[in-house]
């Protein structure tokens, strides 16, 4: 099949809920009724189903969408290639109806849902949605009257007058796409400028059957530059944010969206065994549906353990059956002898056979095994996908992402900091190595993240106070702080925001806690869905970073707390070393081989036994001191029906 290279609007009128003639607020896609799939009286069912990313029908939509965009503004240099949306505009929701009859006949026709106008102005076909996707993609200014679609700019508009009144001119018919076509090169804009349309030069494979390629070289039209804004007041420019990079890989992408997957090939992470817990690396990730075609996420995972003995994989069906590796603190080893070695015994030093013979005390080395594997984990570092190679002018490497312990990060998404109030995070916009002088040794190299630094903030509601509208923050904080503030807007009458406060900075990874994860995502798992529920309605949404570890917390002791850069690693594989078996493979997963998508066979870790946002037994939850056992019973150990006896 011939490859697609991706499209990416950056801009969206969408909305997610609109207000009523009566100014309530209704949601912006069809109705409770139009959702329900009973069947009437004569057995006849006509209901909607939302279609997700990927479906075949949502796939089309977006490959018809980008071939329409890139014949309007990409001219001859983009001729003869094939490009595809690699996303609907924000709050742009694909829905297909479906209508069946009792005989078994079935038709079903798709609408995009989304426009500011309400539910009932949807759009039928890609054809139909195009006029207001080439707006939103070309028009600078932002005016819905430049757009020419049939809801923003109606043929049935009429001017109605009185007889004895002579007829107005008519009003001069507008030019459908008034902007500059080059503002969908992907350059730098000129002074003024904000494309909003760009064409990556790495492509993204947008599905399964989908292979990517490099895209034709193009070469940049010039931009003629926007008058420069006067400034309204003397002092200090206000804080600009930085403009966020698209996604330069599908899996990077993926990783971008809200409430999409909470884990990320190459993690290290907790799983559930039933009525234990136990560590693992994750291989593979997938979508699937559930008995009532809701979409969750499914893993493949590798548990881990000492080098003589490793478990098989197995598949978790749920994200309910795993944790982030820095929500709890491992506990002490079960061995005695490995409990009271202290620091000086790593994974790679300690004598596995003799710890399995009996030499150590009485325990269990798999146990223990994950436990050191992890510790050394946690202390490590490997960069991926470099993007820029400057060591000859600045001694500097640029990369896509990092695994930093035992979390994947990639750029354009927020990490936690150690800096400033403990809840201040940045969102990255560039990885970076940079060389000693006269070295080009990466062993001694140091690695900084530059980014945006925000801080959580909160105003109280007032009528015309507003936080400022940061189109420039990632998706998934954006979203997951729309969700706190419907929970806390009615109860607590406050409204919060991430406010800016240093722009460009550059940080050492050993500021750097760990991953930030969304609170509606990741508080109803560590809390349990009861507790959660509850503390919504009061209106009370925390930071999940309240609950999480950071990175480097489990290797740092009493006498020494030194915070290390950690170990790098070549590749991920080697940070985990002989804890898992040899040929291990961690899936690229949309960007790798076909192969990489596929789960085998495998033994289902099961749920049965696990309490709601409770850690094995000895896990310290970032709030206790850490109290392992050592009597070499696992099923002690790790027994998640004996929280209660004290060893939390």
């Amino acid at each position: 099949m011939a490859p697609y290279f991706p499209l990416y609007v950056l801009r969206s009128d969408g909305k997610a809920e609109v207000l009523t003639k009566a100014r309530k607020k209704e949601l912006n896609v069809p109705t409770d009724d139009q959702l329900s799939t009973r069947p009437d009286g004569k057995g006849n069912v006509d209901y909607f189903k939302e279609l997700e990313s990927g479906d075949a029908k949502e796939v089309d939509w977006r490959r018809k969408l980008g071939g329409m965009l890139i014949g309007e503004v990409g001219g001859q240099t983009h001729a003869g290639s094939n490009y595809i949306l690699a996303a609907l505009p924000e709050n742009y929701r694909l829905y297909e109806r479906v209508k069946s009859n009792s005989a078994g006949s079935e038709t079903t026709d798709a609408y995009l849902y989304g426009h500011p106008h309400g539910r009932k102005k949807r759009y039928r076909s890609p054809g139909d949605f195009f006029p207001h996707l080439l707006w939103l993609a070309t028009d600078e200014s932002a005016d819905a009257d430049n757009c020419s679609c049939k809801f923003c700019a109606p043929d049935d508009i009429q001017v109605f007058e009185k007889p004895d009144k002579p007829k107005p001119p008519e009003p001069v018919k507008k030019p459908e796409s008034p902007m500059r076509k080059d503002s969908l090169l992907p350059k730098l804009p000129a002074v003024g400028t904000k494309p909003m349309v760009v064409i990556p030069q790495r492509s993204i494979s947008q599905d399964k059957g989908i292979t990517a390629t490099k895209p034709p070289a193009s070469k940049p039209l010039s931009a003629a530059p926007l008058p420069i804004p006067i400034a309204r007041q003397a002092g200090p420019p206000p804080l600009t944010p930085t403009q966020l990079a698209p996604a330069k890989c599908f899996e990077q992408d993926q990783d971008s969206q809200w409430n999409k997957y909470l884990f990320r090939p190459g993690e290290l992470a907790w799983f559930n065994r039933g009525n234990a817990w136990g560590l693992c690396l994750i291989l593979k990730r997938t979508l699937t549906r559930d008995d009532h075609n809701n979409e969750r996420a499914k893993y493949h995972v590798q548990p881990l353990s000492h080098p003589s003995h490793h478990p098989s994989t197995r598949i978790i069906e749920s994200e309910d059956g795993l944790r982030p590796w820095l929500a709890w603190s491992p506990p002490a080893p079960t061995h005695a002898g490995l409990a009271s070695a202290g620091p000086i015994l790593t994974y790679n030093t300690i004598d596995w056979k003799a710890v399995a013979s009996g030499r150590f005390g009485q325990g269990d080395a798999e146990v223990d095994g994950s436990i050191f594997a992890a510790k050394a984990v946690d202390d490590s570092l490997t960069l991926f996908e470099p993007l820029a190679n400057n060591t000859v002018t600045t001694g500097e490497r640029i990369y896509n992402g990092l695994y930093l312990g035992g979390e994947k990060i990639w750029t354009g998404e927020p990490v936690r900091l150690r800096v400033g109030s403990g809840q201040d995070i940045m969102v990255v916009h560039s990885i970076i190595e940079r060389l000693k002088p006269g070295s080009t040794s990466t062993s001694s190299a140091s690695i900084l993240l530059v980014g945006d630094i925000y801080k959580f903030s909160t105003l109280q509601l007032q009528p015309g106070v507003e936080p400022p509208d940061n189109r420039h923050l990632p998706m998934r904080l954006r979203q997951d702080m729309e969700y706190r503030n419907r929970a806390t807007i009615p109860i607590k009458r406050t409204l919060s925001y991430w406010k800016l406060a240093q722009a460009q900075t550059r940080v050492p990874i050993t500021d750097v806690k760990g991953r930030w994860y969304e609170s509606s995502t990741l508080l109803p798992i560590l809390k349990g869905p009861a507790d959660f529920s509850r503390d919504l309605q009061r209106g009370e949404v925390g930071d999940a970073g309240q609950w999480m570890n950071a990175r480097g917390d489990c290797n740092v002791t009493a006498g020494n707390n030194a915070l290390r850069v950690g170990t790098r690693h070549v590749d991920r594989l080697e940070a985990f070393g002989k804890s898992i078996p040899a040929g291990t493979r961690i899936s690229r997963g949309l960007d790798g081989p076909p192969e990489d998508q596929a789960f085998p066979d495998v033994q289902v870790a099961t749920a049965a036994g696990q309490g709601p946002g409770e850690p094995m037994q000895g896990v310290d939850d970032g709030k206790a001191e850490v109290k392992g056992v050592s009597d070499g019973d696992i099923a002690q150990f790790m027994d998640l029906d004996r929280m209660e006896e004290g060893y939390m």
